[in-house]
């Protein structure tokens, strides 16, 4: 009982340090969002303002060349095709305008000619007089440029106004604030990740176990020495504690070999060494038991490096060279999607069964050198052939990765701890793909694609220093039943098992894979969204999986409405697609990413919960982990044709009409799917 309650008071001080440190956490981030919003105020409106002023200059000393050849100013050529350019080089700037002396417009661009007129006509009235060559002015709250053209005589011959968008400045500021969100929203889950391992892994199990080997000494256990190096306040202690225990016994193995030949006080010197756990021989060492958190981390830092490059991906393709020229641009984007999904999938069992013999350490290090050597290739390819190449690596190395995680988490739980560890792996991965989405979106707008899969690269290395430091090696591998093509036949042959498979876990990947990593970027780049937002949009998914997700899977298993939450989620997949028709901007985008982030949620879970419902004969034969098996490597046919599908349906119709048409397919769906449910209730029936 004693010990019970101190587990669940060191479990209580566990999650008050967690929430103190994370509370802090934020807190600090958000002071320095603040402060670096307000300095970026500060420096932004003057180095606008002096930029527009150049221009205003150029555009002034252009004017006087004219002016120079002779040229009247109402005769001159060509002067609102300049001004356009202007205007879309310089996105800051409202509108520009050329004038005469008594503040008659000539020129514009960029607004209505009486609008400018009118409110250009006192400012250029009091300028045009002056000698000063240009003056920054205000007026009706907009802030302008105003230059002085003279003639060949020296006198005012016209006055080029450029006028700034304050719109502009407000966009600025809207977009920094939405990505210091980002990076807040990072910066707090990154905490986590790392204040969950500092209070649950390698760092407290140490003084749990000092904590332990001290009560096994006060019930007469003093021959446990703890196996633990390291240089800090825990390592200081232990070693202290390990001296104590190494000299207790030399003592006591002193004493026993003087008193060998007096057998009575020999007698009475072993009585002692039993009360107290002494030993004669070696002490026991035990080291630091290995846990699912030992793995948390690396894997986090891993896949959130991997993640980077899903907002942009389509539109890094697309500004390569195409070698391929019998394929559309809308497919040959496609193609590194698919193949990256095609060699993952085949990737995954091979990797399984390494991780099987070579250790899931291992395996997840040499998985790690071939993404970055994948990360390295993609961010020097010229071609779409070779980010191909290089994103098959990448595939092979992630499947290596994430396999190899999940036989770590088998080797160190048991069953009964198998289930939360395996949730602990869904939780980081969805919790990664928000990070690195998210911050890869915003490296890209502000650095370049490349930059990005360089980043990703140097994330994966540390991702395999703490690999190193923290996943324990050279535990004996539990050897697992592989899925095997006879697997999958046995699966197949039942109906509705095949049923859920072709109309409901395919469909799922279809429009994950087709719409979310495909048409997603490729369709708000349309509408000249930023990689930035474009990322922010994809998040919603994750953010709504992570929300949503755990609540359904319960209400699946208590109430058991799997059947009808995974007929929902498929239609509901399918008709989200229709929301591009009736909102096409970056808003109806965002609310199909929510909206297939919902039904996928409260399908793809209930999936999982029907396999035994509905292949109990199969389970018997093959097991349950098996069938599974077949279920998620069934699945990424879906993941493998998504991409390839919205394109070709998109060479012909247009990215909007493709996704209606294959969410239109994919709604109907549902019904063969009811079908199937009163199927299932039929063969249940007495």
């Amino acid at each position: 009982m004693s010990e019970a309650v101190a587990a669940s008071d060191m479990a209580r001080l566990r999650t008050r340090i967690l929430i103190i440190t994370l509370t802090l956490a934020l807190a600090a981030a958000t002071l320095l969002s603040l402060r670096t919003h307000r300095l970026f105020k500060d420096v932004l409106s003057p180095e606008i303002t002096q930029k527009a002023d150049i221009v205003a200059e150029l555009a002034t000393q252009d004017v006087e060349r004219a002016l120079g050849f002779g040229i009247p100013l109402d005769r001159m050529v060509g002067v609102p095709a300049y001004l356009d350019q202007l205007l879309a080089t310089h996105e800051e700037l409202a509108y520009a305008a050329v004038l005469d002396p008594q503040g008659r417009l000539q020129f514009a661009a960029g607004a209505d000619s009486g609008d400018i007129a009118e409110e250009l006509k006192e400012p250029v009235a009091s300028f045009a007089p002056g000698s000063i060559d240009r003056e920054i002015v205000w007026e009706k709250g907009r802030q302008m440029v105003l230059g002085r053209a003279e003639g060949p005589d020296g006198t005012t011959a016209a006055v080029i106004a450029v006028s700034l968008d304050s719109r502009f400045v407000d966009r600025q500021f809207e977009e920094l604030a939405q990505d210091v969100f980002i990076v807040l929203l990072v910066a707090l889950f990154l905490a986590f990740e790392m204040a969950v391992v500092l209070l649950t892994g390698r760092t407290l199990r140490p003084l749990n176990q000092l904590i332990e080997a001290v009560e096994a000494g006060g019930q007469g256990n003093l021959h446990r020495r703890i196996a633990y190096r390291a240089n800090d306040g825990i390592g200081r202690v232990v070693r202290h504690f390990n001296s104590l225990v190494q000299g207790l016994n030399e003592r006591y193995r002193r004493l026993a070999a003087r008193t060998t030949d007096l057998p009575a006080l020999r007698e009475q010197v072993a009585a002692i060494g039993a009360r107290f756990g002494l030993t004669e021989g070696p002490i026991d060492s035990f080291g630091i038991r290995a846990a699912v958190t030992d793995v948390r981390l690396p894997l986090f830092v891993f896949v959130m490096a991997e993640e980077l490059q899903k907002s942009f991906l389509p539109l890094y393709i697309a500004s390569l060279d195409a070698n391929i020229s019998w394929l559309s641009p809308q497919l040959l984007i496609s193609v590194p999607i698919s193949v990256y999904m095609a060699t993952l999938a085949l990737s995954t069992p091979i990797s399984g069964s390494w991780s099987d013999r070579y250790g899931p350490r291992r395996i997840f290090i040499a998985g790690l050198m071939v993404a970055i050597v994948g990360f390295l290739a993609a961010a020097a390819a010229h071609s779409v052939l070779e980010l191909v190449a290089a994103r098959a690596a990448g595939a092979i190395g992630y499947g290596m990765c994430t396999i190899a995680a999940q036989g770590f988490i088998v080797q160190v739980t048991d069953k009964d701890e198998r289930t939360r560890g395996v949730s602990v792996f869904v939780t980081v991965l969805m919790s990664a793909s928000i990070c690195g989405t998210a911050i890869g979106g915003i490296i890209a707008d502000r650095l370049g694609y490349r930059v990005v899969f360089v980043c990703a690269a140097v994330l994966a290395l540390i991702a395999g220093v703490l690999a190193l430091r923290m996943m324990a090696g050279g535990m004996p591998a539990e050897q697992a039943r592989r899925v095997k093509l006879s697997d999958l036949g046995i699966a197949l042959r039942n109906p509705r098992f095949l049923a859920l498979v072709l109309f409901a876990a395919i469909p799922n990947k279809i429009v994950l894979t087709g719409f979310l990593f495909y048409a997603v970027p490729l369709y708000l780049a349309g509408l000249n969204v930023s990689e930035a937002e474009t990322a922010r949009v994809m998040i919603l998914y994750s953010l709504v999986i992570v929300l949503l997700g755990p609540w359904v899977s319960r209400m699946a298993d208590e109430r058991g409405y799997s059947w009808s939450l995974v007929i929902v989620g498929t239609l509901l997949s399918g008709l989200a697609m229709f929301l591009l028709a009736v909102r096409a901007d970056a808003y109806g985008v965002a609310a199909a990413v929510v909206a297939v982030a919902v039904a996928h949620a409260i399908s793809i879970s209930p999936q999982i919960a029907l396999v035994p419902e509905i292949c109990a004969d199969e389970i018997a034969r093959v097991g349950q982990t098996t069938v599974l098996g077949a279920l998620r490597t069934l699945e990424r046919i879906g993941s493998v044709i998504g991409p390839i599908l919205v394109a070709a349906v998109a060479v012909r119709f247009g990215y909007t009409a493709s996704l209606m048409v294959i969410g239109g397919m994919i709604a109907l769906c549902a019904p063969i799917l009811l079908l199937a449910q009163r199927s299932t209730r039929k063969a249940a029936a007495p």
